[in-house]
């Protein structure tokens, strides 16, 4: 039987992950063409995206280490 926590949590951390990788997509597309204050406002964007993979990606590996699943 599948865990239904685990797939949960695969799909927030593939999600997160996808979301991150889209980010500094976004920002390297405006690297260059960007006044400063948009590029600032674009460089947080993929820092915060980051975070939050790393913190489903967490949550992922401590439930399967919780769990046995």
């Amino acid at each position: 039987m599948a865990c239904e926590e685990k797939i949960r949590l695969a799909s927030e951390y593939q999600t997160s992950s996808q979301k991150y990788a889209d980010a500094v997509a976004d920002l390297n597309k405006k690297m260059g063409t960007s006044a400063k204050t948009e590029y600032e406002r674009l460089s947080r964007a993929p820092d915060e995206a980051r975070v939050k993979s790393e913190q489903s990606r967490l949550a992922l590996e401590q439930h399967i280490a919780a769990h046995n699943c």
